[in-house]
């Protein structure tokens, strides 16, 4: 069920961390060109997952309720992978290339964010995300180490090739997994009029669901966006020759210990539960974060980014089991659509912020610095919103 998470992130960290920034690299404000480009094609991303993650609550077709948008999905990363090959020669080409990868991922993304919430029971959901979780950082390993490894070599072609045949092979796993409970639910059809303007009420839902969203932004804000400015910290602020190797040990290296903590707190919050881990995860990232540039050495950066690997892994799992466990069972898509929209949008907004940042500051050193304040910042706001949830 949970094999898309590896073909998605896959795609993601070697789009987000490689292939988009050297496409920018020859432009001189490349950090500008990079947060724009981003907040354009992942706000156009968010809005699709929510409707089609509304789209299949209502409207089935094919075997299935979520399989077939999952599929469909995957089939159009594809040929957006390799049209996007033929517009990079302009900046607008860049931009385009983007948009139709964002929107066919989040095609797929808004079909499956709702299954731990269609399929588990509450009571197995925690372990469920931490499986997800693992097959997540897997698949963004394989970005770090395939891709940071083929991208500076004769071999580069094959990056995207690898990159679609893994996306079409974990789409057909998952929706094969999930095809006997993938079942088609029979009501009444809306006109899409009504179903675009149902997309926004939640009358159904609860009020802590918006600080469970709210906060979820927050932090992925704190994490998410710094992936696109990685091969430039390295460059420009410890000033490696070849900045993508470099990239590639640090996201390995953080990735392991994200995945185990993803794994064992997602299990553990079905026995626990979920509230208190989220509040006390929240503090130690954003310590952690905001001590990074205090210490601009490599192996430092690796001892604080594998605590804030551990913070990250261990929230995107809990997180989404909590959010899954909170969203009314009829209306499970939008509901999940609307949790998308925290990571969505903190990959749409959050490198835009970081690009100005960097952009206005009187150099990378001292742009740097703002930049992993900020990020400390989301994370405290993401402590406030659970800790309200966990008084509430």
């Amino acid at each position: 069920m949970n094999a898309i998470h590896l073909g998605t992130n896959y795609l993601w960290i070697s789009y987000e961390s490689y292939i988009l920034p050297i496409e920018l690299l020859s432009y001189n404000k490349s950090s500008l060109f990079l947060g724009i480009i981003a907040f354009i094609g992942t706000a156009l991303g968010v809005f699709i997952g929510l409707f089609f993650g509304t789209l299949s609550d209502k409207y089935n077709f094919g075997w299935g309720r979520r399989g077939p948008y999952i599929m469909a999905g995957a089939i159009f990363i594809v040929l957006s992978m390799f049209l996007n090959q033929l517009l990079t020669i302009t900046l607008a080409g860049v931009l385009l290339g983007y948009i139709m990868i964002q929107i066919s991922s989040n095609v797929a993304v808004g079909a499956y964010q709702p299954l731990y919430a269609d399929i588990l029971g509450e009571d197995q959901r925690g372990k469920g995300s931490g499986i997800g979780g693992i097959f997540r950082l897997l698949g963004s390993m394989m970005g770090y180490g395939i891709t940071g490894f083929l991208i500076d070599t004769p071999y580069r072609q094959y990056v995207i090739v690898l990159i679609t045949v893994v996306v079409v092979v974990t789409a057909l796993l998952s929706t094969n997994t999930i095809k006997k409970s993938d079942l088609i639910i029979k009501r009444k059809k809306p006109g899409i009029t009504k179903l675009f303007m149902d997309m926004f009420n939640l009358k159904n839902g609860l009020k802590n669901y918006i600080y469970v969203v709210v906060g979820s932004f927050m932090v992925f804000s704190g994490v998410i966006g710094l992936s696109f400015f990685e091969l430039y910290f390295f460059k420009y602020i410890l000033h490696y020759a070849n900045p993508a190797y470099y990239v590639s040990i640090a996201g390995i290296v953080v990735l392991i210990t994200s995945a185990f903590a993803s794994f064992v707190f997602g299990v553990l919050s079905d026995k626990i539960g979920r509230k208190k881990i989220l509040v006390y995860i929240t503090v130690i990232g954003g310590i952690a974060m905001i001590l990074i540039p205090e210490f601009e050495k490599f192996v430092y950066f690796l001892i604080l980014g594998s605590i804030i690997g551990m913070s990250y892994g261990i929230f995107m799992s809990v997180s989404d089991a909590l959010a899954s466990d909170m969203a009314p069972g009829e209306e499970t898509g939008k509901y999940m659509g609307y949790y998308n929209m925290a990571t969505g949008g903190a990959s749409s907004v959050s490198p835009l912020i970081y690009g100005l940042i960097l952009y206005f500051s009187s150099s990378y050193s001292l742009g740097f610095r703002y930049v992993f304040y900020a990020a400390g910042g989301f994370f405290f706001i993401g402590f406030a919103m659970f800790y309200k949830i966990l008084k509430d």
